[in-house]
């Protein structure tokens, strides 16, 4: 089972996210909104507070089967959002590659 990291490469994020929603997420992660409330190697726990809005939290998960993800910002299912977006762009940031 490959680690969290290894599933939010961002080439795999322009996979799973919209064009428009991938575009969010960069501002997103570029505003230092994003908190890690529970980290290990294959599940992640996110809460993301942008400027002026309303708290988001956002999972995600390695499973066998891949990438799992939930965000409270939608029901929708396989719906990969602007904040799961943000998520993997702060992780790919240097100073988190190198935690």
């Amino acid at each position: 089972m490959k680690s969290i990291r290894e599933l939010l490469a961002e080439d795999d994020l322009k996979k799973l996210a919209s064009r428009s929603n991938f575009r969010y997420g960069q501002e997103i992660a570029k505003n230092d909104a994003i908190k890690i409330k529970k980290s290990n190697t294959f599940n992640l726990i996110v809460e993301i507070k942008p400027f002026g809005q309303r708290q988001i939290d956002t999972e995600l998960h390695s499973t066998t089967k891949g990438l799992r993800w939930k965000c409270s910002c939608t029901a929708k299912k396989n719906f990969f959002c602007e904040h799961c977006v943000a998520v993997g762009l702060y992780l790919n940031t240097p100073a988190q590659r190198s935690e």
